[in-house]
């Protein structure tokens, strides 16, 4: 499938990437009350080069940005409406031989995120995936539903 992606910036915190397909690959599994859809594997390949915004204000700037691991992807395409984290993949910790990178299924139980073991103990243990993720999942929920992270777990 062919997409684009937006990327939004922050420090030492994980990537948000933003892929927009161009149509719903599962729509005709839509129906499915189990959303064994969701749970398909999916590989990712990524450009290598990484481009620096024209007026090097990175920290709020939309541009291209290298793929790294434990990064968030979010497909906005793939909300139904169920849950707010059915859209969310995270970039697995190890890239494959072939050079695509294995998307993990981070949608939980669909109206909560879940982190696979292989991320958390990348970010060293439960203690650490707040501070590694909670900006890359508030800037997910602004940009695909009206939730918060505070809003949903209470702060």
């Amino acid at each position: 499938f062919a997409f684009s992606f937006s990327t939004r910036m922050s420090s030492s915190a994980a990537q948000l990437h933003i892929l927009k397909l161009p149509e719903n690959p599962f729509e005709k599994y839509k129906e499915d009350e189990e959303y064994q859809w969701l749970r398909y594997r999916w590989y990712l390949v990524a450009e290598e080069e990484e481009e620096e915004d024209s007026d090097n204000n990175t920290s709020s700037s939309t541009t291209k940005k290298k793929i790294q691991p434990g990064d968030v992807v979010c497909f906005p395409i793939l909300n139904t409406g169920a849950g707010e984290f059915e859209c969310l993949r995270f970039v697995d910790t190890k890239r494959r031989p072939d050079g695509k990178w294995l998307l993990l299924d981070g949608s939980g139980d669909i109206e909560m995120p879940g982190f696979p073991q292989s991320i958390v103990e990348m970010v060293g243990g439960k203690q650490n995936v707040r501070d590694k993720y909670k900006k890359a999942l508030d800037d997910m929920l602004e940009h695909c539903s009206s939730c918060t992270m505070e809003g949903i777990f209470g702060g």
